[in-house]
């Protein structure tokens, strides 16, 4: 097996992983709000085991997320994070006992059939640039300028537009996150991880998704802000490689018009699952304890 398919099964182990400890969180919260705790916060909810599971599960899912980076491309394992919204449903229906809609379902079969389309279409190849300190410099400072732009553009608008700005926010650092793992274990290869300064730039990125990943949620529905970061992450971050490790993607005619189709086939599928009844009330409770 070559290592491209391996980042493909591992990362699809890891969105699945990410959906169950979303699904996992939900049962826990409603586990709280069912014990006469309206608003259950962390004090509360770190006491519910179900809860508490999903937490540990979440931080498991990151860490399978970094082992599938050191195997592949960004271009080639960042597209599929979309497809935890996918796992989400069926585990809800198993856990939760919740009902899967005709929709969902089209939805789910819709975005597994179009991002196995993109990815053939596109066939990404990992570049083989090695960013030196400066480009990293340059990179990161982009990146956190474009997200504070956003976020004080978002700030003076009403609150769907501002929430769906927060959400391109944090799809951008979520996308920054994914380049600069990637440069630590490709600059580590040989060496110790704790050796490289990428390392620590990874966990303070990584600090900061949590972050905006909580005020993009806090800034209005869930249905606005989910779909434009979830969107944002894998496209940015495969432009995001072409131009920092010098991936590449097929750009024959053909192929950009079936990538194009792909994009908006998925982009449709990942709003019609965020605000389907199960995939939103998951989201949603499972980010309380942000």
């Amino acid at each position: 097996m070559n290592n491209t398919a391996l980042a493909i099964i591992i990362m699809l182990i890891s969105a699945a992983m990410y959906a169950l400890s979303y699904v996992l969180q939900h049962k826990g919260t409603q586990a709280a709000i069912g014990e006469g705790v309206e608003n259950p916060g962390i004090g509360q909810l770190i006491r519910n085991r179900i809860w508490l599971l999903g937490l540990v599960l979440f931080g498991l899912s990151f860490i399978v997320h970094l082992v599938a980076l050191s195997f592949g491309s960004v271009a080639i394992v960042q597209p599929l994070i979309v497809t935890e919204l996918i796992f989400i449903p069926p585990f809800a229906a198993l856990i939760s006992g919740a009902r899967i809609s005709r929709r969902d379902w089209l939805a789910i079969l819709t975005v597994s059939v179009a991002l196995a389309i993109f990815l053939i279409a596109a066939a990404p190849q990992e570049g083989t640039v090695e960013p030196t300190a400066v480009n990293w410099t340059v990179t990161i400072a982009i990146f956190y300028a474009i997200c504070g732009l956003l976020l004080l553009v978002g700030s003076r608008l009403p609150t769907n537009p501002r929430a769906a700005l927060f959400g391109v926010a944090a799809g951008f650092i979520n996308a920054l996150l994914a380049l600069v793992a990637k440069g630590m274990f490709s600059s580590s290869e040989g060496s110790s991880l704790f050796a490289n300064p990428l390392t620590y730039i990874t966990i303070v990125v990584a600090i900061s998704t949590i972050a905006l990943t909580a005020i993009a949620f806090r800034a209005g529905p869930i249905t606005t802000s989910s779909p434009a970061m979830i969107a944002t992450n894998p496209i940015v971050a495969t432009i995001g490689a072409m131009l920092v490790f010098g991936d590449s993607i097929n750009t024959g005619l053909l192929a950009i018009v079936i990538i194009i189709a792909c994009l908006g086939a998925i982009a449709w599928g990942i709003m019609a699952l965020v605000s389907s009844e199960v995939v939103h009330a998951t989201l949603e409770d499972a980010t309380l304890e942000d």
